[in-house]
């Protein structure tokens, strides 16, 4: 294997739970295994791995927010979700359409979302943000549909 393959391989089994590292190197030959034991060792003393940057060193896709609908339609789908799922759709999905809904909620909804939204981080996983975004555009899809929603 490659240098650079190597080091993709330590920095991908350095983020792994450590029973699945041990079973993945206990698969490997003696020679690659010792080469990426003192890999990996050196990638979890000089760094906390956080998974979106993971993803971005190994080439795999990134999240990409999909379409988001009409604000019409986001303002209908966000006011049947309560204060905590609508905060967290606005921040995983459509924060630059937040104030667009928050202007258009009831003064004490407004806040409560805001408050929300200001202990939400300020990146979502991007597994839970496709999942949000997921819902969004299926609800978004029953309210233009048919009127309704969840």
């Amino acid at each position: 294997m490659k240098a650079s393959g190597m080091r993709k391989a330590a920095l991908a089994l350095a983020a792994m739970h450590p029973s699945d590292r041990r079973w993945m190197l206990g698969k490997l030959p003696g020679a690659a295994r010792d080469a990426l034991d003192t890999l990996i060792e050196e990638a979890r003393q000089h760094t906390v791995l956080d998974a979106d940057l993971l993803r971005v060193v190994l080439d795999e896709p990134v999240h990409v927010a999909k379409e988001l609908p009409p604000p019409d339609v986001l303002i209908v789908v966000l006011d049947r979700l309560s204060v905590v799922w609508a905060a967290r759709i606005l921040a995983a999905t459509a924060m630059d359409h937040a104030e667009i809904y928050l202007s258009a909620c009831a003064p004490l909804r407004a806040k409560a979302i805001r408050d929300e939204i200001s202990r939400l981080p300020t990146q979502f996983p991007s597994a839970m943000a496709d999942a949000l975004s997921a819902y969004l555009s299926e609800v978004a899809l029953e309210v233009r549909t048919t009127g309704s929603g969840r």
